[in-house]
């Protein structure tokens, strides 16, 4: 049985072709990846925007061709639930939700303010953020 951490951030579908990165701005651990389809590598920079790479992974081929480059990826394992990223004025489309508050489109369902997505079941990013990492 796999435990889940409470807490742990996913980016749902509004941060398709989006990718404000103002999450990876304020991560603290750099968890937050891009996707190199050149390189076939997801990346996390240690300060956003400095080039200079803090971590590499291998992607999972299935799951990174689902959206590719379109959208930033968690890696769920360095993920520690600070809550940063996910906090309403960081995330200008409302893309990031902790994993506990991930909307199932439900009329019940709490969306970020800013999710142009409201509405829509958001729960498949939760098993997507575990499977794109194939490392």
């Amino acid at each position: 049985m796999e435990l889940t951490v409470a807490g742990i951030a996913i980016i749902t579908e509004a941060c398709i072709d989006v990718k404000d990165r103002a999450c990876v701005g304020v991560c603290p651990v750099q968890c937050l990846y891009e996707f190199d389809a050149q390189n076939n590598r997801l990346f996390s920079e240690e300060e956003h925007g400095s080039g200079v790479v803090e971590n590499v992974h291998t992607p999972n081929a299935d799951a990174i061709g689902i959206f590719g480059d379109s959208i930033l990826y968690v890696n769920l394992d360095e993920c520690t639930s600070c809550t940063a990223c996910y906090q309403p004025d960081v995330c200008p489309v409302g893309a990031i939700y902790s994993d506990e508050h991930v909307p199932d489109g439900a009329a019940k369902s709490s969306y970020n303010s800013a999710d142009p997505n409201k509405g829509h079941d958001h729960t498949f990013f939760i098993e997507h953020s575990r499977a794109v990492f194939a490392d």
